[in-house]
């Protein structure tokens, strides 16, 4: 036991580069993980936005059911949302069958950057 004790009193910490060696493995498991997760954090967004379209459409739908006609923007669902829109410009459109949304962040994210609208199925394939 007290060979032990020796032992350890005789420890001093950690040399140099002992202490270069934990921080340099540190540093490239943060040069792994932050792109991985700043990633992460931009397909929830991205997801989010698409999400908040489809209850949109969901909306649209549910005033369309009960009052008719076939375009309706932030103003016209006002009853139907229960959440505040990330852009309240939208406009959705009920043409040959197919639920369309416009001016809406989810256009960008699954139609490119030139889309002017994407149908409620792309929306939903987005989403698989």
């Amino acid at each position: 036991m007290r060979k032990h004790v020796k032992l350890l009193k005789k420890e001093k910490g950690m040399t140099l580069i002992e202490l270069l060696a934990v921080i340099i493995i540190i540093a490239i498991i943060l040069a792994i993980a932050i792109p991985i997760i700043t990633n992460v954090i931009g397909d929830s967004k991205n997801r989010a936005n698409v999400s908040e379209a489809l209850n949109i459409i969901s909306a649209a739908k549910l005033k369309h059911a009960q009052e008719g006609g076939t375009e309706y923007n932030a103003d016209a669902l006002k009853g139907y949302i229960d959440f505040q829109p990330s852009d309240s410009n939208f406009k959705v459109s009920f043409e040959n069958k197919t639920w369309n949304i416009f001016n809406h962040p989810a256009v960008s994210i699954v139609g490119g950057k030139d889309a002017s609208s994407v149908t409620e199925g792309e929306l939903r394939k987005y989403l698989r």
